[in-house]
């Protein structure tokens, strides 16, 4: 005898159930799939991605290439899958991407008058404060970090613009943000949340990290004097704060912050299976490829777009990502634009 219908219907196991397989599926893409089965499915798995390990970065397109000029679609190249992903956003053509964070991003009205983060692959949205000094070019590629899921209505959320030297602070749910305007000798090189406290990381002659709970100052670290002309940012991803030297001869120390005795300690030379992900005047994002079979370890995957354009408008625009290793003079392209009318050679 054959089942009733409603029993032989996927669509028809419980939300419960489908709520908790969805916190076993770990891929990203796999995890679109699945949203993707049907509306019941869609709605009964969590909207919240924290359970999922450390992904691979997307790289976000500064334009769309399947059709030029259309800002309703967001598309991004998966380095894990080599492929482009595509997701329908509607959002007022003003509307620009100035930072991301974990899957999050961070989008700003042209005058700063609206603010939000928004998740891509879930949909979903946190309205933040406006920035009422507005934004410009100088906003762009910010460095955007908070202290727990966007979600949680105790997540502080942290933006830092190093080219136009100002950081805003706020928490989930403020009407405004706590804006700080750095002068001309704090060179803050990096900042980031770790076990709800707010670590910053300045160079130069400036060579010290900052501990922070709210706004209050819990302790100040000097660092090694090695490390003044280095190129230093946290390494995120991981449970404990690391940070990552890049010293003008292009070797990588990675450092662990020591929280009993409150100093940063070389861990080893960790260059072989690390791997550096950097767009000009952005902050560095480093990931370890013992998690990732397909990246290269002591690489540094460069972004390029060789047009003027903006990223609304790049009709004519090239965009390519090559991979350098460090020491050594070869490079390679690992993805180019799409559209495979428009070649371009790397100009160095």
């Amino acid at each position: 005898m054959s089942l009733p219908t409603e029993f032989r219907d996927w669509a028809y196991l419980p939300s419960e159930i489908v709520g908790f397989i969805s916190t076993k599926v770990k891929s990203i893409k796999d995890y679109v799939r699945f949203r993707a089965v049907c509306s019941s499915w869609c709605s009964a798995s969590l909207p919240n991605l924290r359970h999922h390990p450390p992904q691979l970065p997307w790289l976000m397109l500064p334009y769309n290439p399947f059709k030029p000029g259309d800002s309703s679609w967001l598309v991004f190249y998966d380095f894990w899958t080599y492929k482009m992903h595509k997701f329908h956003i509607p959002l007022s053509n003003d509307t620009t991407c100035y930072a991301s964070f974990l899957g999050w991003l961070l989008l700003v009205g042209s005058e700063g008058e609206e603010a939000l983060l928004l998740n891509p692959i879930t949909q979903a949205r946190i309205q933040l404060p406006p920035f009422t000094d507005g934004v410009d070019k100088t906003f762009a590629n910010s460095k955007l970090t908070f202290s727990a899921n966007p979600t949680d209505p105790n997540c502080m959320i942290t933006v830092f613009s190093k080219r136009s030297r100002l950081l805003f602070c706020c928490q989930v749910g403020d009407s405004c943000w706590k804006m700080y305007r750095l002068n001309d000798t704090t060179k803050l090189a990096d900042v980031t949340y770790n076990n709800g406290l707010l670590y910053m990381l300045y160079e130069g002659d400036m060579n010290h990290m900052m501990i922070y709970a709210s706004t209050k100052l819990v302790e100040k670290i000097v660092l090694e004097p090695k490390l003044r002309t280095a190129t230093k940012c946290f390494l995120e991803g991981k449970s404990e704060v690391y940070v990552l030297a890049l010293h003008p001869m292009k070797n990588i120390e990675i450092y662990q912050l020591d929280q009993q005795f409150l100093e940063l300690r070389l861990i080893s030379d960790t260059s072989n299976n690390t791997a550096i992900f950097y767009a000009d005047n952005s902050p560095c994002l480093a990931v370890s490829t013992d998690d990732w079979d397909s990246l290269d370890g002591g690489s540094v995957y460069l972004d390029y777009n060789c047009s003027s354009n903006s990223w609304k408008s790049a009709v004519q625009s090239l965009y390519r990502i090559y991979c350098a290793q460090w020491g050594n003079a070869s490079i390679r392209r690992v993805v180019q634009d799409p559209r495979p009318q428009q070649e371009a050679t790397l100009a160095t």
